[in-house]
Parts: C-alpha cells; structure tokens; sequence
C-alpha cells in the first residue's frame, strides 16, 4: 500500500519518463538520426534541418489545445498516447523511402511526442502536486532531459553502426514504447484521488490569487508579462534548440568522428544535470529572473567557444557550459510560469504560449543550416545566437516579480 505522502515523489518519477523520452529522444537525438538520412537521401545542411522545423510546427498548431486537453483530460492517458505515438514514428521513420517523407513524420507524428512528452505535461503533473520545492522537484524532473540526452544518442550511434539506421530505428522505437509501462502504473492526474493536498505556502497563496486574476484567455493575452516571457525565453529555445540540433553535422565539420560527436552530445546532456538541480533550486529561493538571466549568460558563453576553429578541448569545454545553462531552462521557466499565472492555469498558459515561441523555434535550425550550406561554416549562425541571447537578458528586468517575495519568504522557513 502507498501511502499519500509517496505519491509527489512517484509523480517525479514519471515527469523524469516522460521528458527522458521526449526531449531526450526527439530533441538531443535528432542530429544523430539525420546525419545518417541525410546521407543516404544525400541532402543539404538546410534539408538536414526540415525535419526540426515541421516538428517544431506541428508542435506549436498541437499546443494550444493540448494544454485545454492537459487542465480538463486524463493527464494519464494523454502521456501514454503520445509515448506510444513517438515509438510510432520511429518505426515510420525507418520505412521511408524518400527525404521529403522525413519532415512529414516530424510534422505529422513526432510534434505530438515533441509537445505531450515535454514541460508541457510534466510541469503541469508536478504543479499539481508541489507547492513547497516545486523549483526543485521541476529541476530534477528536468535532468530527465539530460538522462535522455546523456543515454539516447550513444545508444543510437550504436545500434546504427551495429545493424544499420533502419533496423536501428526500430529497436530503439521498442525502448520507447516500454516507456508506457510505468507511466500507465504509476501516473495520477490529481492530488485529490490519493487523499493528499499539497501543503500550503506563501507562494501557493499568491498562485491561487493569480490563478483568479488570470482565469481566462483574454485575461493571459491581455498581461504584458506574458509576451516579455514568451520572446525572451523563445529567444532562448531557439538559440539552444538549433544548437543541439546542428551539433552533430557541426561537430563532424570539425574532423572530429561521428562517435565522438555522440559522445559530445551526452556531454552536454550530463552538463544539464547540475544545471536543472542548481536552477531548480535557485528558483525555490532567488529571484527567478536571476536564474532565467545567468541560464542565458551560460549558454552565450558556451556558444562563443564553438567560434573559429575549435579543438576538441574547446568542443568539451563549450558543450559542458552550455548543458549547463540549458539544463536550468525548463524548470526556472516552468517556475516562473506557476509564479504569475498560479497552478490552475498553468496548462493553458503553456499551450497558448507555444505558439508565440513557434517562429523562434521553426526558423533558426533551417537558418543554421542555410549559413553554413552558403559560408562552409557555423560561425555566423553561432554569433546570432549569442545576439538573440543577449537581447533576451535586456529583456528580463521588464518582467514583473509577481510570487517571487512570497516563494523566497517560504523558502526561508522551511
């Protein structure tokens, strides 16, 4: 028998699942899959790219009502549905026959994973459950990220080179699809159907007044504040989303080999650990605008090191500082999401959020690509992105600190 007080941590574990799966597999894996395909359909950097960038689309036409299904459906099933759809996709990944076939199955299947197996339905699962800690328990759940990152793309590499990317695709779309087994015993929509309530803190308090303030479409539209969060943390998704995404055709351009190009890549996802430990708990105790700021500074640094023509030292070096900073995104932006909005509107806010970050997200990774199909190298695409990074710090201080006094007053008594 589990007893009521077990279930928060059980919910941290299937938040880990999920976003192990999703981000881990569609995200940090996905220049280690088109490296491959785009060989084999010999296409450009730019083509390379398309895949990211239907994903990226489909996600943003998925996310405003996902986030409506996530506040008034099964989030249970809701999870199982989108496990079982991205293994589906691998599966259909294997089969093409033709490039144009890969960014339709981004588009068409990958984009529900992309979405449901992301922040989206994680942090609302742990919102639900955490008011005390939740910056901590949204920064572990977030190393889910980096465990996927760290343990997926390896993994790839190798079945790839052991049977061949076909066969591969499909082994690895069976490890998904085992996913769904402790998400279906494990996963609980509410608090309430195990007889637990989560214990009440300043910061709830102020969650719930904000949950009443905005509790309408119009009302989150209408806020200032939530068109400063979404171009300043879209700034930021892009600029990581088309790093990750171009790391490995970047890194072999470099003369490093394929396999220590996979090995970067989970350098970088084992960089986020720390990272979303350290920000998850920067955001239960600091301003959250601090720690949304130091992330982006971070991942400039680790962008400036990719410049010229870096060794592998410096290929380390650049990957290890931005894992770091990348890891701390999703939980001090989930943070400050449940901060201004309160945890009853948290899925809706998200999911109309989506959108706004779509452009960000769908233009960068093919624009990455097109500069280094016509300049031979990533270096401007790189120095655009520490732009973008910038602008967003500038940003920042616009932003209100609405929850931040109550959240900090509760930290200090516990």
């Amino acid at each position: 028998m589990i007893r009521a007080q077990h279930w928060p941590w059980l919910q941290l574990v299937v938040a880990f699942l999920i976003q192990a799966t999703g981000t881990g597999a569609l995200s940090y894996s996905y220049s280690v899959i088109a490296v491959p395909l785009a060989e084999t359909y010999d296409a450009s950097r730019m083509t390379l790219m398309l895949g990211l960038t239907c994903m990226t689309l489909g996600a943003g036409m998925v996310s405003p009502l996902a986030g409506v299904a996530i506040d008034r459906l099964s989030l249970r099933l809701i999870i199982i549905f989108a496990i079982l759809m991205t293994a589906a996709g691998f599966v259909a990944l294997s089969l093409t026959t033709a490039m144009w076939q890969v960014p339709a199955i981004y588009g068409l299947i990958f984009c529900f994973g992309y979405v449901l197996l992301g922040p989206l339905s994680a942090s609302t699962l742990l919102a639900r459950w955490f008011t005390r800690n939740r910056g901590l328990a949204l920064g572990i759940a977030g190393a889910g990220t980096s465990f996927g990152g760290f343990l997926f793309p390896p993994l790839i590499t190798w079945l790839t080179e052991l049977l061949g990317w076909r066969l591969a695709l499909q082994v690895f779309a069976g490890v998904i699809a085992l996913i769904a087994v402790p998400v279906a015993l494990l996963a609980v929509d509410r608090p309430a159907s195990k007889a637990y309530t989560p214990p009440a803190d300043g910061a709830a308090e102020h969650e719930a007044h904000s949950g009443e303030r905005f509790n309408s479409t119009d009302a989150i539209l209408r806020h200032r504040g939530f068109w400063l969060i979404a171009v300043s943390v879209g700034f930021m998704f892009a600029a990581f989303t088309a790093t990750v995404g171009s790391l490995m055709p970047f890194i072999l351009d470099t003369g490093a080999t394929r396999e220590q190009g996979a090995i970067l890549i989970a350098n970088l996802a084992l960089a986020a650990v720390p990272g979303t430990l350290l920000f998850g708990w920067c955001a239960d105790r600091f301003d959250v605008r601090l720690a949304l700021a130091a992330i982006m500074v971070l991942m400039g640094i680790g962008l400036t090191l990719f410049w010229g023509e870096p060794d592998m030292s410096r290929l380390v070096a650049g990957s290890l500082i931005l894992g770091l900073g990348g890891g701390g995104m999703l939980p001090v932006w989930s943070s400050l999401l449940a901060q201004v909005y309160g945890v009853l509107n948290y899925g809706r806010v998200m999911g109309l959020m989506a959108p706004v970050l779509l452009p960000f997200n769908l233009l960068t990774p093919p624009l990455a690509g097109w500069v280094r199909d016509i300049s031979g190298s990533y270096d401007l695409a790189f120095m655009g992105f520490v732009l973008l990074l910038l602008l967003a710090v500038a940003m920042i201080p616009l932003i209100e600190r609405s929850g931040s006094t109550s959240r900090r007053a509760s930290a200090a008594e516990e």
